[in-house]
This record gives C-alpha cells, structure tokens and sequence, in this order.
C-alpha cells in the first residue's frame, strides 16, 4: 500500500483550499455558525475538534486582554463572576465566515500535521509556552480525537511525575517516550479517505497547464506555451492509431499528489525560494533579493508595486502562515488569477511561509 506523504507548503496550500470550499458552501446560505453545528462541520471528528480548539485558544487570549490593570481579578467574588460569564458566553458560539475560516484553515492543517506526524504537532501546540500544567493537558485532552492511547499515557506519565507547573520541553520528551513508533499513514486510511471525498490528496491532471487545487485560484494558460507543450509530447511519442497519443491523452489517465504538483522543478535544483528557507525571516520585504521583487511585481501583482508592498505589509500583521496564506488568495490571488504551477507564486508561498516557521 502506497504511503501518504506530504510537506508542509503542500498542506499549507491544501487547507487554503479545503477551508475556502468548505466555507463557501456552509455560508453560501447561513450568515453563522454555532458551536454544535462546528461539532458536526465536516464528517473528520479530529478537524471539527480542533476548530473548537483554535476557537478557544482565541477566546482565552482575549479573555486575558480583557483584564483591566486597575481591578482585582484574582477576588474571590470577581472571578467566580469571570468564570460565569466566560462559561455562559462559551454556550453561545457564533462566528460569522470571515472569522471562521482561518479557524478552518488552521484545524485542517493541524489534522493532517497530527495524523502524519504526532510527535511535530505535539511539539507545535505545546512548546509555544515556557511552561505548562497538568491541568493544561487535562483541558486540552478532550480535543484530542486521534491517538488517543498516546495522549492519555502521555497524561498518565506526566500526571504521576510533576505537580504543579513543569517546563513544557520535558513534557514534551515525555510525551515522545508514549508516542506512536514507526507512524506510517497510508492512503487506504479512514481519515485520509474522508479529507479525500470533501476535497482528493490525490488529484487527476488533465494537462500541466490546466491543473489547479480545486478553486483556489483560477488558471489562465497562455495558449503559445500550451502548444509547445503539445508539440513536444506529440513529438516524442510513436504514431498510434488511437487518440491517447495527445498530450490530454497522456495525462488524463495520471495521478500526481498535491506534493508532486507543487514541487519546484528548478534545473538547479535550488531555487531563491529555497535557500532563503535555510534561516527564519523577519523581515519578508527585506529579506526578499531585487531581481525576486521585480519578478514577483510583474507575474503575481500584475505590475502594482503598489498592491506588492501593501499585501507585505499586511502580511507582517498576520499571526499566522495560515491567516497570511487566507489574505494573499482572497485578496490578490482571485483578481490576480493567480497559477499554482507557476515557479514564481510557489517561491512566494515558500518565503512567506518562513515569516513564520
């Protein structure tokens, strides 16, 4: 059985994609979305969940923010009533699109990150903060719907060895003695299957010009580049009698993963992109070479330097790859028409995404 393996640009542009077809149709005749109804979203359990999740993390950091430096909240009598209010509002979930998808973006993404690779993800969720409780992992249990052996011995170990607060490092080494060993998922899996019937991991490519993630963004293929296209793949190949000769004919029947589509083809084998990549970006409109900006001006911004340096320095407001990854497709990528087999939206994707990795 064939083995799934992905890489996180791929996943990245896969839950742009799933978010944003997903969303449509759910909000294509609701203006909200309540907490049971995001229970029941998609028929992927694990993904319903971590959109909760994400939820309410979001909510806690405001919640935080809401503390004003000049009450007690630490009174007995002030936090019963906090805790009241946040209970009650909790029970009262509506969100509207715009602030749902991300939050669907990033449980996609989340999903297949954990499904693949649990100890990566574990890493991810918990080693944000310095420290982390018992308490902390008990509340966050009851997102976990896969693995859910490995957490629960995870919590077991570290229930019995710390008390209190304990740096979230050791937790999480701990949690690499419980986890699953030589994790492989296959394509034949029951998670992989349903992430397939909403949007398939494994996409038919009728021409290479003409392959595109669903509706991310919409392809326009110059039609000189296609017949070269054709003109060569006629060449090359032996006169038949039947049509499968064409170059539709050779394709139709092909099946290449996300991960092969998106994978730079450069002769160098190393593309700007890609050396960039080797160290973390702080500072993306700096970070990126002259002859890089102007390529990117003139093939992804339609020649606006302009929408170039505002959609940067959006971006740099962005808390995550996936909000950035959101702002660029709905904003620039629709009315840019924007390819995903062009080399230069891939380089972009690549060296926006060390903003924040």
């Amino acid at each position: 059985m064939t083995q799934l393996q992905l890489d996180k640009p791929t996943i990245q542009s896969y839950g742009v994609a799933l978010s944003g077809k997903l969303t449509d149709e759910y909000f294509s005749s609701r203006e909200i979305i309540k907490g049971d109804e995001i229970v029941r979203f998609t028929d992927i359990e694990q993904l319903n969940f971590f959109i909760l999740m994400n939820l309410f993390d979001r909510w806690k950091e405001e919640i935080v923010r809401l503390k004003s430096p000049y009450f007690n909240y630490e009174d007995q009598e002030v936090a019963l009533a906090l805790k009241t209010f946040v209970n009650k509002v909790s029970r009262h979930i509506a969100v509207r699109k715009e602030f749902f998808k991300p939050l669907v973006q990033k449980a996609i993404v989340d999903t297949l990150t954990y499904l693949l690779n649990p100890i990566e993800f574990i890493e991810q969720e918990f080693g944000r903060a310095g420290t982390i409780s018992v308490t902390d992992l008990q509340e966050k249990q009851k997102f976990f719907k896969l693995h859910k052996d490995s957490f629960q011995q995870w919590l077991d170990a570290v229930s019995g060895k710390y008390t209190g607060a304990f740096q979230s490092k050791e937790a999480i080494e701990e949690y690499k003695r419980t986890a699953p060993r030589h994790h492989a998922v296959l394509y034949s899996d029951p998670v992989v299957d349903k992430f397939n019937q909403l949007l398939k991991l494994t996409i038919q490519i009728p021409s290479p010009q003409q392959a595109t993630v669903d509706k991310l963004v919409k392809t326009m293929p110059s039609e000189p580049s296609l017949k070269k296209e054709e003109s060569a793949v006629t060449t090359s190949a032996k006169p038949g009698k039947d049509s499968d000769n064409t170059v539709n004919g050779k394709f139709s029947k092909q099946q290449l993963t996300i991960n092969d589509s998106l994978k730079s083809t450069s002769k160098e084998g190393t593309s700007i992109a890609e050396r960039l990549s080797k160290s973390k970006i702080e500072d993306i409109k700096s970070s990126i070479p002259l002859n890089m900006k102007f390529l990117f001006i003139n093939v992804l911004f339609d020649g606006k330097a302009h929408e170039y340096n505002d959609a940067l320095a959006q971006i740099e407001q962005c808390p995550d790859v996936a909000s950035a990854q959101v702002l660029l497709i709905e904003k620039y990528g629709k009315k840019n028409q924007w390819d995903t087999h062009k080399e230069e939206m891939k380089e972009f994707f690549q060296i926006i995404g060390r903003k924040f990795y």
